[in-house]
């Protein structure tokens, strides 16, 4: 059965975490939902797959980042967002409902800092959590998905930063 293998990330605040390299590694494409704080990140992301990356709060203003992404996926359509800008109360149900008339199969968001995935009226919204170092368990997320039983399969993958040596 034809698996396909994406992608997802946010709030990575200029840093990279190494082990995004292996938890991506062979991905078709990678989502970034913003504050990504450092284009030549997405540079560095680019060498493993393309990448969709929208601007976050953090972020200056870049042709590369605009603020809201709708892109064909095999799957089905994925509308990607900070959700900094997004009208709603930040709830993910509350986005889902947002952009129920643009027909995505996913909604991925950013901003909050907390892994999450659920379903709301037949949409899938996921947060993949925060990547970079701060706030928040940080954490990517890989979406395996088969054609031909259009099963998905999301794993989060958390991602543990050291504190940096002291000299």
């Amino acid at each position: 059965m034809p698996r396909h293998r994406f992608g997802f990330l946010s709030d990575t605040h200029g840093a990279l975490h190494p082990d995004v390299f292996e938890d991506f590694a062979g991905v078709e494409a990678i989502f970034h939902a913003g504050d990504v704080e450092g284009e030549e990140l997405l540079d560095e992301l680019e060498a493993l797959a393309p990448v969709h990356a929208v601007h976050g709060n953090c972020d200056f203003s870049s042709p590369r980042l605009p603020a809201l992404r709708e892109i064909r996926a095999p799957f089905g359509l994925v509308i990607l967002t900070h959700s900094h800008l997004v009208p709603t109360d930040g709830r993910p149900e509350s986005l889902a409902a947002h952009f129920r008339a643009r027909g995505p199969r996913l909604v991925v968001y950013g901003h909050t800092h907390q892994a999450y995935l659920g379903e709301h009226d037949g949409i899938r919204v996921l947060n993949p959590g925060p990547a970079g170092r701060g706030r928040g368990r940080p954490s990517v997320c890989v979406l395996e998905w088969t054609s031909e039983t259009d099963e998905f399969e999301f794993e989060f993958r958390p991602l543990e930063w050291k504190p940096p040596r002291r000299s």
